[in-house]
């Protein structure tokens, strides 16, 4: 399967948004834990500023400012995308309502930001030198959002 860049970074905006709603909803399942609460709402605000990135990203360049000519290449960006815990249309908000506990809360958000670094650093090797310091900046933030995660686990 061949993805154009406007397609994957299609991917990355509903992984984005699957990821605000998660943080959203989990916010309000936990209320009474305000540090958690804290901490998942003001990760929802910066998923919503990693969507308006890629939003500028798309505006920039055309289709060849990513480099998905080899069939492999797509295929694993393809299986990642699939893979990714919020890469399916309502799955931030499905997972959220089924929380029953703070850590797991923590844990499927430990989780969401590992797989975008994964998708994301592979993404970054097939993306053109115009695109690369917007997607490695990306990257760097859910590296950090990981390492926020982590503390409270």
């Amino acid at each position: 399967m061949y993805f154009s860049g406007h397609e994957i970074i299609e991917i990355a905006v509903k992984i984005e948004e699957n990821g605000n709603a998660f943080y959203t909803e989990a916010a309000g399942v936990f209320k009474e834990y305000t540090d958690i609460k804290g901490l998942f709402l003001d990760l929802a605000e910066k998923e919503v500023g990693h969507i308006a990135v890629f939003q500028k990203l798309s505006e920039k360049f055309t289709d060849e400012s990513f480099d998905f000519t080899a069939t492999d290449a797509s295929d694993y960006i393809s299986h990642l995308a699939d893979s990714h815990i919020f890469g399916k249309p309502g799955s931030g908000s499905l997972l959220a309502s089924s929380l029953k506990t703070p850590k797991e809360g923590l844990e499927i958000a430990w989780k969401f930001e590992n797989d975008s670094v994964d998708f994301y650093t592979e993404l970054l090797k097939y993306t053109r030198s115009n695109s690369k310091p917007l997607v490695q900046q990306i990257i760097d933030e859910e590296k950090e959002h990981a390492a926020e995660i982590k503390k409270f686990l």
